[in-house]
């Protein structure tokens, strides 16, 4: 199913609403960019002290994942290294290649038909997304990546 643009933005507002009541959101903070973006504040278990700031922006919402990158919370620039963690197929400053991004898609294109792989728009993706990050994070965390 693909959704017109007024559309995406309305349901986009809906699940960033229902993701800032979930349970665990607690663990992050929101900011609302402009558009289908949102800035997430998140910090591995174990490490809350150390913070990341992932800017997740979607070209269709819900249709296609979620470009994810992490920005230098000061300046809000991409490709700064030291910004990222270091996790499970994250590339700083470059990518995330895994089945919940854009730039993984675009990496692997046969992921967009093998079934194993395909982008589920079911639900509330932002939260998947974020919750998926959060996974990833709390399982796979190396620290932060130094230049």
């Amino acid at each position: 199913m693909q959704v017109t643009d007024e559309l995406s933005k309305a349901v986009f507002e809906s699940d960033l609403a229902d993701a800032q009541a979930a349970n665990e959101a607690s663990r992050w903070s929101f900011e609302r960019r402009d558009g289908l973006e949102v800035w997430v504040t998140v910090s591995p278990a174990g490490h809350e002290a150390e913070r990341f700031v992932a800017r997740l922006l979607w070209r269709r919402y819900p249709d296609e994942p979620p470009s994810v990158h992490f920005i230098e919370p000061g300046t809000g620039a991409l490709g700064v290294p030291k910004a990222w963690p270091k996790a499970r197929g994250f590339r700083p400053p470059n990518d995330i290649c895994a089945t919940w991004t854009y730039e993984g898609f675009q990496l692997h294109a046969e992921w967009r038909t093998d079934p194993r792989y395909r982008w589920d728009s079911r639900g509330n993706v932002l939260l998947k997304t974020v919750r998926t990050l959060q996974q990833e994070l709390d399982q796979t965390y190396e620290g932060k990546f130094q230049q």
